[in-house]
Order: C-alpha cells, then structure tokens, then sequence
C-alpha cells in the first residue's frame, strides 16, 4: 500500500464580485381602471422588472398558474423569455414602472457564476416591498 500523499490542486480563486448599479430605462405606463389588459413580453437573455408606483396591479405569467397582486412599492422581476399580463385591479387607476434588463450587461465572470442559480424561464425571481 502506498503511503505518499500526493496534495490536492488548489482551488482558483475568484475575487469578489462587486455590486454595480444597473442602467435602466425605466417606463411609466399608466393603468387606468377597467381598460383591457395590457401585455409586456421579455425575450431571451433579458430580465422584465416591475414596480408598482400607484394602486393595485395584477400580473399573470402566460405558462404560470400563480397570478400576483402587487401594492405600491411592491417590486417583481420575471426572467426571459415570458410574455406578461397587467391591468389595475379593482375600480382605481394603478401606475406601474417596468424595465428591461439585458443580462449580457453582466460580465462573463459573474455570468457563470450565477448560472446555477438562475430560476426556470418565466419563473419570478422575487417578490419585494420598497
């Protein structure tokens, strides 16, 4: 039997990702009560991120079972490709704030290492208050 021991290569190391701010163009789209709902579609590659500034909004996943009802402040954000249904829920007027952002801003580097972690396409990535 042999006794040597032979060491285990080291591990790479990766510094640190630091976090960045995101360059998004946000778009205001009015709600108003009663009117037909409106759809948002995200391709590929990109991630839809919405925020409730006003009222009650509803949004549905097309392939979803889960409908989602967000209050003002309230953030959701879905990865691509999904095609989204909003409108004011209730009698009142909403405002809701959307962005589209395109993970190919993110480096390689951080790309990877998030690859593992990326949920189902459409699936929602989460659910926040402001």
């Amino acid at each position: 039997m042999n006794s040597l021991h032979t060491p285990s290569p080291a591990l790479p190391t990766v510094p640190p990702l630091r976090p960045q701010a995101l360059a998004l163009q946000w778009n205001r789209q009015p709600l108003p009560p009663l009117q037909a709902v409106q759809a948002l579609e995200f391709r590929t590659g990109e991630t839809g991120l919405l925020e409730v500034e006003q009222g009650r909004v509803w949004v549905t996943c097309d392939g979803l079972l889960e409908d989602y009802f967000l209050d003002a402040g309230q953030r959701l954000s879905f990865a691509g490709p999904v095609r989204l249904r909003v409108s004011a829920e209730g009698g009142r007027p909403a405002r809701l704030s959307w962005a589209r952002h395109r993970n190919s801003d993110v480096s390689d580097r951080s790309a990877a290492a998030d690859a593992s972690s990326l949920p189902a396409q459409g699936a929602p990535i989460r659910l926040q208050a402001a």
